[in-house]
């Protein structure tokens, strides 16, 4: 597997059209929510007090949540964009980063015999910073139809991911709760600014 390969696939492991600003939740919509802090990465979010938080993601770069709907989950990440791409920077743009999520999303499900039925992308902004929404379906012996959103960003050296994992059938019903709790996100330092974290050669 190449290295490009290979930073994806930690990506998923680590949690798994017009572009329009997402306003910021009121604080009656997040009223007696709790804050989840990353400390290698800066980032916040606020989630619902019923949910459930997880352990940490391997290397501290996350955390996932468990709303009360069975089978779902909420994984919020960071991750290095350190990989070569077509970017003013040299490194990778958000779809080539797109491209090669989604075919790595192909290759371990396919791994899996579990066909993917893939949405349209969809552009939007995470914490006020281009991202793109993946969307796919595909049906899970155990669990049944389920769909997952993985919504991403990169800044110049750094990333943010959210993968949002449920049954179809409670799509409508947790997505509301989705949206509130991506309008609590805060990016924390600068996606843009150099990151402390050297990239080895």
């Amino acid at each position: 597997m190449t290295r490009f390969g290979m930073m994806a696939v930690l990506w998923l492991a680590a949690m798994l059209v017009s572009s329009v600003p997402v306003p910021a939740a009121t604080d009656d919509d997040t009223r007696g929510w709790k804050l989840y802090t990353n400390a290698r990465f800066g980032f916040s979010v606020r989630y619902p007090d019923d949910w459930r938080l997880g352990n940490p993601l391997p290397d501290g770069v996350g955390v996932t949540l468990y709303p009360s709907i069975e089978h779902s989950l909420v994984a919020f990440s960071g991750h290095m964009n350190v990989l070569e791409g077509k970017s003013q920077d040299g490194r990778q743009t958000l779809e080539e980063f797109a491209a090669a999520h989604r075919r790595i999303i192909g290759e371990l499900y396919g791994k899996r015999t579990i066909a993917v039925k893939w949405r349209q992308d969809q552009d939007l902004e995470l914490a006020g910073f281009p991202a793109k929404d993946l969307i796919f379906t595909y049906s899970d012996s155990a669990q049944g139809e389920m769909i997952e959103h993985h919504i991403f960003s990169l800044g110049r050296n750094e990333g943010r991911g959210v993968r949002i994992k449920m049954p179809l059938s409670g799509e409508e019903k947790m997505m509301g709760t989705v949206k509130k709790l991506l309008r609590t996100y805060q990016p924390g330092r600068d996606q843009n600014a150099v990151s402390p974290l050297v990239p080895k050669p």
